[in-house]
């Protein structure tokens, strides 16, 4: 997708922080977009006076918090209807997903803040499983603001040699959706043997 980058920093040059809350929020939903690279941008921009570094920041942590508490939503509201239709509630990973999701909510919306587009699935997957919103919002927003504010003042700093930062910033989301991807289905297989010793007792 940085082939889009050129014309998302055109875009945002030109419409500032309307563009950046517009494509934060898109981004969030799950749609792919080189926001990392944009951002590191934003932020190198800032140190030249071209955007205000702390407002940046609101409106894209605003921008993300939004697009996660839409896919969070949509699926509250439609997810169940679609699991029982397919048949879903009755695999037993599913179940075994939905009870390590609910119970390790907090870590698990926090940590994938930063793990690229591992971020909007956990997202969906927290209406879908009935995360309790307030858990959902609070540590979204701190994951969120954290992951913003880090690749802003990375900008920041770096100034006009942000362009060089994109790659690792990419490596390291990839690096950390895989091991969040491992982590999650290590406990869920703890809980399966710890379910199924608990049985042979």
């Amino acid at each position: 997708m940085t082939f889009l980058l050129g014309p998302l920093l055109s875009f945002v040059l030109l419409y500032k922080y309307i563009a950046l809350f517009v494509l934060e929020y898109i981004a969030a939903i799950i749609v792919p977009l080189p926001c990392i690279a944009m951002l590191l941008a934003v932020g190198a921009f800032a140190s030249q006076g071209y955007f205000i570094f702390w407002l940046s920041l609101i409106v894209v942590t605003l921008g993300n918090v939004l697009g996660d508490c839409t896919d969070y939503g949509i699926t509250r509201k439609y997810g169940e209807i679609v699991i029982k239709k397919l048949g879903i509630d009755r695999i037993r990973f599913f179940r075994y997903l939905k009870e390590e999701l609910r119970t390790d909510a907090a870590i698990n919306v926090f940590i994938t803040r930063f793990a690229g587009y591992l971020g909007p699935v956990v997202s969906i997957l927290s209406g879908l499983v009935e995360v309790p919103f307030k858990t959902f919002i609070f540590f979204g927003f701190l994951g969120d603001f954290a992951e913003a504010f880090i690749v802003l003042l990375i900008g920041y700093i770096v100034g006009n040699y942000w362009s060089d930062f994109p790659g690792i910033f990419n490596i390291f989301t990839s690096i950390a959706a895989v091991g969040v991807t491992l982590f999650i289905l290590l406990k869920i297989q703890r809980r399966i043997v710890k379910k199924y010793s608990s049985h042979s007792k």
